[in-house]
């Protein structure tokens, strides 16, 4: 697959709609459980939509399935070039994700960049564990409620179902690497 010629969000879409049959899953079930209304749900399942992170997450928690199974290509090796149109922003656009890989079923890395003097707070699915490096920049995150300080190349693991924040008091985008891994794929 050449990288200039992906379509995520209509690959979101398919996975979706297989991720829901598979699971038996009407869309009116789904967005009860997601907290996301079918409409939307319908849209993002026919390609129609660009779905922002949180919209994401809320489906990811509510199927209990990782964000890379929604991400996921089908290619032996994949090649993402940095500067690709292929994230999903948050809620504010002050937050962009880029899904990256998804390695051995437990294992999920992303590519994010936070906006200057913003923040964004998220949280996983129930036993995962989240490890962040910083690429540039400083970067406050709060962790249930225990601030940590990190600068260029500090590297944090932590539980990711707890609630965390990351936040970028600085005038420059800091840029992240994220890794997600999940007890079961």
């Amino acid at each position: 697959m050449e990288e200039e010629h992906i379509d995520l969000s209509g690959q979101v879409g398919i996975n979706l709609r297989e991720i829901r049959k598979n699971k038996k899953i009407s869309l009116d079930e789904l967005a009860k459980i997601c907290d996301v209304s079918k409409l939307t749900l319908g849209k993002i399942e026919r390609g129609e939509a660009n779905p922002t992170i949180n919209i994401l997450w809320k489906i990811c928690r509510g199927l209990k399935i990782p964000l890379a199974s929604l991400l996921t290509f089908e290619e032996d090796t994949e090649v993402y070039r940095f500067q690709s149109n292929h994230h999903f922003a948050g809620q504010n656009h002050d937050w962009f994700i880029d899904p990256l890989f998804k390695a051995f079923g437990t294992v999920e890395w992303h590519r994010a960049c936070i906006e200057p003097n913003s923040e964004y707070s998220e949280f996983h699915l129930a036993g995962s564990e989240e490890i962040v490096l910083v690429l540039n920049g400083q970067l406050e995150m709060q962790i249930g409620g225990v601030e940590h300080q990190l600068n260029t190349w500090d590297v944090i693991k932590f539980k990711g179902e707890e609630r965390h924040t990351y936040i970028n008091r600085s005038d420059e985008k800091v840029y992240l690497m994220l890794s997600l891994t999940y007890s079961t794929p």
